[in-house]
Order: structure tokens, then C-alpha cells, then sequence
């Protein structure tokens, strides 16, 4: 027998009741969002994991940046620019041809100069002229500054002496009148000194201004900063998927073959540089033109490593031990990586509580083992907050003093002193060496 109940009647009333007590709750949480207190911008940056990275965290300009007002009124009017002649004396796939590029596009940015360009891969370059004499076609004899990077030409005999040389990049400098080096103790280095120096360039030689430039690398596209015909390449992401993934990042002159084995686990990864060569520069092509094969390669490469460094939590760079602060730490510092080092003693204080400090070697002569345990030990002391700060102050310290705008005028600077007869090796940011950087004769 089969006992069964008449279904009950359902009222409007609890039809209806349960999704107005929804909607009333959703209402009320709306209203209280809407007068929820705006977190404080000084919260989000003492703690980016808690409160999430300010809204200029990125691509955006940001209050710190390094901008056209940063340099005064002289930038927004300048009724007598300098003309220079930027001459690239690299090859045409050496690795530091990005660094070059990006001296040529801040020259460019910038009202207070008129620039133009040569190299010996330019196809107004005659292989049948010598050096100087191709130079003197370029115009050199009208130029305010002619600006040198390397050395690869070898030569010495460039005339063109109404200028005023500035060189980089350079295996023996002490040729120009404003020689740029780039690390400060370099200019302490034995082939610097002015017995060294006058040796090699004879005795008819004059010393110069030698002086060191911090690096820089550019940012991304901002209203209001100089820089801002650069394209999008260097930038953090909001979100990264570990911050204490490792990502080692060989040089891109060093072979496959002699990559350090990593350790097993996927906290740990490897950056490949392209092994491909630039393509052949076309006769009568402009190697300088944005429409050159050869210049976006270059572009490529830049975005490829910066995807890569943006996606990783630390960057630990090929020549590590030594300690050197250089662009592929402001590329990193730009795109939000935080990188582990042997500290620089480069603006030591200043740059000291950016990065994840390793121990230095016994010997760097070779390139040792990867810092497997140091590095461990020392992210264990980091809590997950503290690491997200790290990154939040890389990158605001980047954006205000690690830019091409900033480097311009720092070489500006130099060619002043030279100017108002400033000769010799000039500190001007002070200087911090002790012997456990590996540097100086007088530590034995």
C-alpha cells in the first residue's frame, strides 16, 4: 500500500522572499564598497602583497620618474641645440649594440640636440676612405660633440679636432676629451693611469676628463618623459607567478655548452639568447631607419628578454661574483625582477637594499657554480611581503635614476666640467672600495 501526501502550496509571498533577501544583501554590500576609505597610496607601497601595487605600477607613468621637468625649463626651450655626430664604431652584431641604439634614440628625444649617425655598416660608409677621412664626410669638422662608442675600427687617428670627443665603450680609453667609463673602478684600473695612458697615445698626448656614468635602459611609453619615443619593452607585470622563481640569464656571448647544470626542481630556469646573427644590412639600406630588418631584430630580442625577466621573480645574471652594476640589472630592476648579486660597489649604499645579496666567491676568475645555496638560504630570511617591496623599490629607483634622460645629463655634466678646464679622474659621486671587491693592488 502506498501512502503519498498532496503536494503543499506554495504562497507568493516565499517565492518571492529568498531573492529579495539576496538582492538586499548585494544592495547593502555595494553601499558599503562604495564608502569603503580609498587605500593609502603609502600602504600599497610599504605593502604591495597586501594591498596590491600601486596603479602606476606597470607601463604607466609613475610620481618618481625621471621627466622632462626633472631638468628644468631648458628642455622645453632650447634656441641652440648641439649637433652631434654619433659615430658606432661596433660591429654589427656585437651585443652592445642596444645600448648604442638607445644613446642614439635619447639624442633624438631631446630638443637640446641635433644628432646625426654613422657606423661602418651606415651606406654612406666608404670601405675605400680611411676612418677619418669618412668621418670628414659625415661632417665632423662642423659638430659640436662627436660621440664615439667602441673601438672596433682600432684606430686612433680620427682628426676632426674642432669637436669635442666624448667615447665609451672603449678597450683603452683616455683617447677623448670626455672618456665614460663604466664601472668607478675602472678608473683606478693599471692601463688608466696617466703614465699608462701617455705610453699608449704618446707624448704628445693631453689628459682628458675620465669619469664614470651610472647605466640606464629605457622604459615605456609616458606622457611628459623624454624618453618617450621609446617603444613598450621594459616593464613589470602586476602579477607574477612566483616570486621566488630563479631565472638564470647567460650572456649572449657564451655558449650553450657551457650553461651551469641547473638544479633539479622547477623553481629554477634558464634564459637562452638567440643564437641568430642580425640580418645583412641591404646595400643603401639605413641601418638606423625604424623600418630596418636590422634594427627590429634588435627591438625583437629586447622584447623577448623582457617577457622573460617580467614572467620570473629573480634574475641572477652571468657574472654575478663580480659585482657590477650594469643594464641588464636595470632591465631587470624595470621589469620587476628582483636580482640576486654580489652587491656593487657602485653607489653601494644607494643600490644595497635593492637586491637579494649573495656571497662573494673565493675566486672569480671562473665563473663558479651557481649560488644554489646561498641564494636558498638567503631568500628563506625574505617573507613574501618583503620581497614584493624589493621589487616595488627596484623598480621606482630605476624609473628615477636609471634612465637614458638621466644618463644624458650626467655625460652633460661631465662635458661641463671639461668645459670650464676640469682635467684628470673625476669622483664626482664619491667613492667606496674595499677588498673584499676583488679590486685594488694595494689590498695585498
Amino acid at each position: 500500500m502506498r501512502l503519498t501526501a498532496p503536494p503543499r502550496s506554495t504562497s507568493f509571498f516565499s517565492l518571492i522572499a529568498l531573492p529579495a533577501t539576496l538582492g538586499l544583501l548585494v544592495i547593502a554590500y555595494l553601499i558599503a564598497l562604495s564608502k569603503r576609505p580609498n587605500i593609502p597610496k603609502s600602504a600599497q607601497i610599504e605593502d604591495p602583497h597586501q594591498w596590491g601595487f600601486p596603479k602606476w605600477y606597470g607601463k604607466s607613468a609613475t610620481p618618481y620618474d625621471y621627466s622632462s621637468a626633472t631638468l628644468g625649463s631648458d628642455e622645453k626651450i632650447c634656441e641652440h641645440p648641439k649637433t652631434v655626430l654619433l659615430f658606432i664604431d661596433l660591429p654589427y652584431d656585437s651585443p652592445r649594440i642596444p645600448s648604442a641604439l638607445n644613446v642614439l634614440s635619447t639624442l633624438q628625444s631631446s630638443n637640446r640636440f641635433n644628432v646625426s649617425v654613422i657606423s661602418t655598416f651606415s651606406p654612406d660608409w666608404n670601405s675605400d676612405l680611411s676612418i677619418r677621412q669618412n668621418l670628414e664626410v659625415a661632417g665632423c669638422e662642423s659638430k659640436d660633440w662627436i660621440w664615439r662608442i667602441g673601438d672596433y675600427t682600432e684606430s686612433s687617428d680620427l682628426g676632426c679636432d674642432k669637436a669635442l670627443w666624448i667615447e665609451e665603450e672603449m678597450n683603452k680609453p683616455g683617447k677623448a676629451n670626455v672618456s665614460l667609463l663604466s664601472q668607478p673602478h675602472h678608473l683606478l684600473r693599471q692601463d688608466t693611469t696617466h703614465g699608462s695612458l701617455q705610453t699608449t697615445n704618446g707624448d704628445q698626448w693631453e689628459l682628458g676628463l675620465l669619469t664614470a656614468v651610472l647605466p640606464a635602459e629605457h622604459a615605456s611609453l609616458n606622457e611628459g618623459l623624454i624618453y618617450d619615443s621609446s617603444p613598450h619593452v621594459f616593464y613589470p607585470s602586476r602579477r607574477v607567478t612566483s616570486r621566488r622563481s630563479v631565472l638564470y640569464l647567460p650572456s649572449r656571448s657564451t655558449s650553450p655548452k657551457e650553461y651551469p647544470r641547473l638544479p633539479w626542481g622547477r623553481t629554477w630556469s634558464i634564459y637562452s639568447p638567440s643564437r641568430r646573427s642580425p640580418p645583412q644590412i641591404k646595400q643603401g639600406e639605413d641601418p638606423f631607419s625604424d623600418k630596418s630588418a636590422w634594427k627590429k631584430f634588435w627591438l625583437k630580442e629586447e622584447r623577448r628578454l623582457a617577457s622573460a625577466i617580467r614572467d620570473a621573480g629573480i634574475c641572477l645574471f652571468e657574472g654575478w661574483p663580480r659585482g657590477q652594476l650594469d643594464d641588464r640589472i636595470v632591465k631587470a630592476m624595470l621589469s620587476g625582477c628582483i636580482v640576486a648579486t654580489v652587491p656593487p660597489q657602485t653607489h653601494h649604499d644607494a643600490f644595497l637594499p635593492l637586491f637579494i645579496p649573495l656571497a662573494r666567491p673565493a675566486s672569480v676568475a671562473l665563473e663558479p657554480k651557481l649560488p644554489v645555496q646561498d641564494l636558498t638560504h638567503v631568500l628563506s630570511t625574505y617573507s613574501n611581503s618583503q620581497l614584493q617591496h624589493l621589487a616595488l623599490k627596484a623598480f621606482i629607483t630605476a624609473r628615477n635614476r636609471l634612465v637614458p634622460a638621466s644618463r644624458l645629463k650626467s655625460v652633460e655634466n661631465a662635458v661641463t666640467i671639461w668645459e670650464g678646464g676640469g682635467r684628470g679622474y673625476d669622483f664626482k659621486d664619491g667613492f667606496r672600495w674595499d677588498c673584499d671587491s676583488g679590486h685594488g693592488g694595494w689590498c695585498n
